[in-house]
């Protein structure tokens, strides 16, 4: 029975500890409808929503985005679930190359929603730069949505 009891507890221990770290004050359906608003002309692909925590030094993320040839694509991100400004950029490289420029930044630009659309379809890599936090930890969410519009090759007979 002992150990019984002790397995309940650490169970539940452990989903509160977990609710409380993903526990955010984001409204991500909003915040993902508001998005998708902005793709028009395009169809909603996929979205994906990255938890910021801004902590006592500024860090960042990266993630990748396959894209597929023969398709046009809109990237659009929404910010206003953040507390403070995150830096949005993108890449034709991953993080492994010294050389890589940015075709994208944020940087300057203090709308709350971003929308970016790639010349090529090729896998790009989004880097989020996020400030220091102001004393204490403090988190969010930026939700990222991804658009495309089909382009048909004619053929020629």
């Amino acid at each position: 029975m002992k150990k019984i009891a002790i397995a309940f507890f650490t169970i539940v221990s452990v989903i509160s500890m977990s609710s409380a770290v993903i526990d955010t004050d984001c409204d991500t359906k909003t915040l993902k409808k508001e998005g998708i608003s902005e793709l028009n002309p395009f169809y909603y692909s996929a979205s994906k929503v990255t938890v910021i925590d801004y902590n006592y030094k500024a860090t960042r993320k990266e993630i990748e985005v396959p894209l597929f040839k023969g398709e046009k694509y809109k990237m659009v991100f929404n910010k206003n679930g953040l507390p403070k400004d995150v830096v949005v950029e993108i890449f034709e490289k991953d993080k492994t190359h010294s050389s890589r420029k940015a075709v994208f930044t944020s940087e300057g630009n203090s709308a709350e929603i971003l929308s970016y659309s790639p010349e090529k379809s090729r896998n790009l890599f989004i880097r989020y730069t996020i400030p220091k936090a102001d004393g204490l930890k403090e988190s969010g969410c930026l939700v990222f949505i991804l658009g495309y519009q089909l382009t048909f090759i004619s053929e020629e007979k």
